[in-house]
């Protein structure tokens, strides 16, 4: 598959009356960033789509603060009274020696660059002039204008975008539709009814178009990946111990193979879980002398450059301290700032608390020290 060789249009110019929100839906923030945001986050990343036109309303207010809107990927486009306009609009100023060109709502914010990988791979392959992502209807369907009667479900599928069409055919086909008075819910609307082919992949019930303001609620489910992490070390006679990243004076330190930071430790395991890629046991293990010693601000580096290359980052993350000595609450702010720096983000987005065993086990008899973390993951943005 050739790289570069895609223009993708996603419109925004609708301004969303069933939302009901103070903004258009496609530029609502969830979890530190637009819905639109999101939803152009993987054609920025992806190697196959080298330009990425936008059409939008004459008086938008809101594209100009979007991240992606100096990119040097990006162009816009006028919107249109419709969805199928403002694609129009934007098929005409793309040059036709682009074969493939991408449509994808605004509104959709939970695809990844392997669904367009995905796209691309079955229409080079069968030739169709146009490939959708569908979803199978899992309820019941009752048709309104028959008297509320009940159809065969197994008869009908839900059409997503992203969908991948042939640029020349998809135009005609909509120049064609709009001749003729049509209503074009979506691109594979306009190729099929003009006798061209089309193909389908299966594609995820996640990718959900937002529409009303409940779908933010379970959108989130999906935006977001969390992950625990836990560790406990024992304490020795020494002259102090290190969290996260900060240096403790007191009269023990900590039984570990790396430099045993139980904190930076916790949050590297609740990073690691997060993002599906196991705990630092198998990325770091003991039984490895290189390991001896280890600064865990490695590790911790590790973590953040792996989910970098994941298109993950760290949205928010709590941390919960359990020992009776040392007393956490001297240097809580201390260690806050070295989290801060080591993560790469604001405190404020850091919890750091601290709790006793009440004096119960080895944590209570002042022999250990256990941290428990949660961690947010996001996509990056």
């Amino acid at each position: 598959m050739k790289e570069d060789s895609i223009v993708a249009i996603i419109p925004a110019a609708g301004i969303g009356s069933r939302f009901d929100g103070d903004v258009p839906k496609q530029y609502f923030n969830v979890n530190g960033s637009s819905i639109i945001e999101s939803a152009v986050l993987p054609f920025l990343n992806s190697i196959y789509v080298s330009k990425i036109i936008i059409p939008i309303a004459k008086n938008d207010k809101y594209i100009n603060a979007q991240n992606f809107f100096n990119h040097e990927k990006i162009s816009f486009a006028e919107g249109g009274k419709d969805r199928h306009d403002s694609v129009l609009n934007a098929l005409e100023v793309i040059d036709e020696s682009y074969e493939y060109v991408i449509t994808h709502d605004a509104a959709r914010p939970n695809i990844s660059e392997k669904d367009i990988e995905d796209l691309y791979e079955v229409i080079i392959e069968n030739g169709s002039s146009c490939v959708y992502f569908y979803s199978p209807v899992y309820d019941s369907i009752k048709q309104l204008s028959n008297n509320d009667k009940t159809l065969d479900k197994n008869d009908f599928l839900l059409v997503q975008t992203p969908q991948i069409s042939k640029l020349v055919d998809l135009k005609n086909s909509i120049k064609y539709c709009l001749k003729e008075g049509l209503h074009i819910p979506d691109e594979s609307f306009a190729i099929e009814h003009c006798g061209f082919s089309s193909s389908k992949i299966l594609g995820r019930r996640s990718n959900i178009k937002v529409t009303e303001k409940h779908d933010i609620d379970y959108l989130n489910k999906f935006l977001t990946r969390g992950g625990i992490g836990f560790d406990l070390h024992k304490y020795k006679q020494g002259k102090g111990i290190t969290l996260g990243g900060v240096k403790i004076e007191c009269d023990f330190e900590i039984v570990a193979h790396s430099d045993g930071d139980v904190l930076l430790h916790s949050i590297a395991d609740s990073i690691l879980g997060a993002a599906g890629l196991g705990d630092i046991g198998e990325h770091f293990p003991d039984t490895d002398i290189k390991n001896k010693g280890l600064d865990s601000k490695k590790i911790i580096n590790f973590c953040l450059e792996t989910i970098k290359n994941k298109n993950l980052e760290i949205y928010n993350i709590d941390n919960t301290i359990i020992c009776e000595i040392p007393k956490i609450t001297p240097h809580r702010k201390a260690i806050l700032n070295s989290l801060s720096n080591i993560l790469k983000i604001d405190s404020e987005k850091i919890g750091l608390k601290a709790t006793t065993s009440e004096q119960i086990g080895i944590i209570g008899k002042n022999k250990a020290i256990a941290v428990q973390s949660f961690v947010n993951l996001r996509k990056r943005v």
